[in-house]
């Protein structure tokens, strides 16, 4: 029998949040917390999603690209017009097995496009947004695999989630001074039934 999470209604109330990734498994069930907690949300993926709440705000857009994040910020902009908390959830692996050898350029540019550059671009592009309220939180998604990489399947996954983690450390100590947070964390393994109930 599964028992939800108490919450209160009013818990980010007022809070102006982004969330990548938001129409499938763990993304989506961010954005499903944080819309019952009281956020405004605009949730952002490369497909529309019909189960998401009617107050949640969406963007079409493909992050993994410089025209999708620039299409983000603006949404972020004119929809929310400001920002208060990023949440990367956007992330994968669509290498082929083999190991080191087999992964093409091409390989390696979506993988760090998808899983590091998206993160980095769009906080380049909303961060200052932060700051001109003298606060923000950014949560990015790791995996373990930044410390124990699977080489003959996601090596290219496990380099960009461990490079995550380091821009996510130094953000952290850049803008330490100020009321800031960039927090990078490990999803456990979860089944996907159990985050959106």
């Amino acid at each position: 029998m599964h028992k939800e999470f108490e919450f209160s209604v009013s818990e980010f109330e007022g809070k102006k949040v982004l969330v990548t990734g938001g129409t499938k498994g763990m993304g989506q069930a961010v954005v499903k917390r944080l819309a019952k907690g009281g956020a405004t949300v605009l949730s952002t993926a490369r497909s529309l999603s019909t189960d998401l709440p009617n107050s949640v705000k969406f963007v079409q857009a493909d992050v993994a690209t410089p025209e999708g994040v620039e299409q983000i910020i603006t949404a972020v902009k004119e929809q929310l017009g400001g920002i208060d908390i990023i949440v990367h959830c956007v992330g994968g692996s669509t290498t082929p097995p083999g190991g080191a050898l087999v992964l093409s350029d091409e390989d390696w540019l979506h993988t760090l496009n998808w899983n590091l550059l998206a993160a980095v671009r769009l906080d380049r592009g909303l961060i200052p947004l932060m700051l001109e309220n003298n606060s923000g939180v950014i949560l990015h998604f790791t995996s373990i695999q930044r410390r124990l990489p699977l080489y003959e399947t996601t090596l290219a996954y496990a380099s960009a989630k461990a490079a995550l983690t380091n821009y996510s450390k130094g953000l952290s100590n850049e803008f330490s001074l100020k009321e800031f947070a960039s927090i990078h964390c490990l999803p456990d393994l979860f089944r996907q039934q159990q985050l959106t109930h």
